[in-house]
């Protein structure tokens, strides 16, 4: 156990910890094979975010093509649980199941080991739902086992949950049944794995975001940076790039210094940290560049975008940042007639927001 707590505290983040962790994991409990997958829940249907299996005869693209397509429509369950909402009691508990295929018609996989009560009371069902799920277990699941040839295999297995949303499942199979010694090794491992796993799917998370976030960077228009805080740079925009490669020893200090002094009191200033629960913290760094000087560019922009007097005022403030009340009080007018000047810039700069028609403004 020690081991494999090793394993999964001491790999880099990003790196495929799992298929390692299961390997280890399959000779610590002396299983045949061992698997871990997750569940994405789209609107129409369940889709998997990653599947890992060791002692499989089938390669992994195989066993991701199989289990995807065994999953159900969204709201319904796979075997005992819902990968949307996994019942209380099976969450970050280890648990251990019969062969699916000892019974005939293969309809039931009883948990073994203690427990007092009826088995659906266990795994946190009603009797209505524990029908439902034994009724499912003959169709897609079954299939998808006999598919993999694990139909006459013991199981012991983990939800591994943080709240109430499953990060994924993890479990071994073998032809004799699992021990309760073994189902402590398991549970005692849970929590590393749940550490892990959070982390994991926080980095993909982010990996899926990190094309939005380079988009709402180049519209700032000027010198930006992702950075940690050591000054090393996780992502910049294009002008950022551009300065970085001019003088990168040169601003790479600037930064540091930036990130150790209150916001805007240097050269460069942070707006702050960027958080993400589990992982380190990250800092959005710009350079404000030169003094914006707004009525140099209203002239030009003023005949290129065919503006009327009045529409010419009124982007001159707005690009100051001021509100429509505000703006209705410096020209002497309602607020309504400037919301509908500001309606009027936005179609002739052919941009859809206030912010957006700023960065043009900027840009242009």
């Amino acid at each position: 156990m020690q081991e494999m707590e090793g394993l999964l505290e001491g790999l880099e983040p990003g790196s495929e910890a799992l298929p390692t962790v299961l390997t280890t994991l399959r000779g610590a409990l002396r299983a045949e094979r061992a698997a871990a997958y997750g569940v994405d829940v789209g609107p129409d249907r369940y889709h998997t975010a990653f599947v890992h299996g060791v002692g499989f005869p089938q390669p992994s693209s195989v066993l991701a093509e199989a289990f995807d397509a065994s999953l159900p429509p969204a709201g319904s369950r796979f075997g005992y649980f819902d990968p949307a909402r996994p019942p209380l009691a099976q969450r970050n508990r280890a648990m251990r199941f019969s062969p699916l295929g000892m019974t005939e018609p293969l309809r039931a996989l009883p948990i073994t080991g203690e427990g007092e009560g009826p088995l659906w009371e266990r795994l946190g069902l009603t009797e209505v739902e524990w029908e439902h799920a034994r009724t499912q277990l003959a169709g897609s699941v079954s299939n998808l086992y006999r598919q993999l040839g694990l139909e006459h295999l013991a199981q012991m297995r983990v939800l591994v949950c943080e709240g109430d949303m499953m990060l994924g499942w993890v479990g071994a199979f073998r032809a004799e049944p699992f021990t309760e010694r073994e189902q402590r090794l398991l549970q005692a491992l849970t929590p590393a794995i749940q550490r892990r796993m959070a982390m994991d799917r926080r980095l993909r998370e982010a990996g899926l975001l990190g094309p939005a976030l380079g988009a709402a960077l180049e519209v700032l228009g000027r010198p930006a940076w992702v950075v940690t805080f050591s000054g090393r740079v996780m992502h910049a925009n294009k002008a950022g790039q551009a300065r970085w490669d001019q003088d990168s020893q040169s601003l790479a200090a600037q930064v540091r210094e930036c990130l150790r002094s209150p916001p805007g009191t240097g050269p460069l200033f942070s707006s702050g940290p960027l958080r993400t629960q589990g992982l380190p913290d990250h800092y959005l760094v710009l350079d404000p560049g030169p003094p914006m000087e707004p009525t140099s560019r209203l002239p030009v922009l003023t005949q290129r975008w065919g503006l009327t007097a009045r529409e010419a005022q009124v982007l001159e403030h707005v690009v100051q940042g001021e509100t429509n009340k505000a703006i209705a009080l410096h020209l002497g007018c309602a607020e309504r007639t400037v919301e509908v000047h500001v309606t009027h810039l936005l179609n002739k700069a052919q941009v859809e927001s206030r912010s957006a028609l700023i960065s043009r403004f900027f840009q242009s």
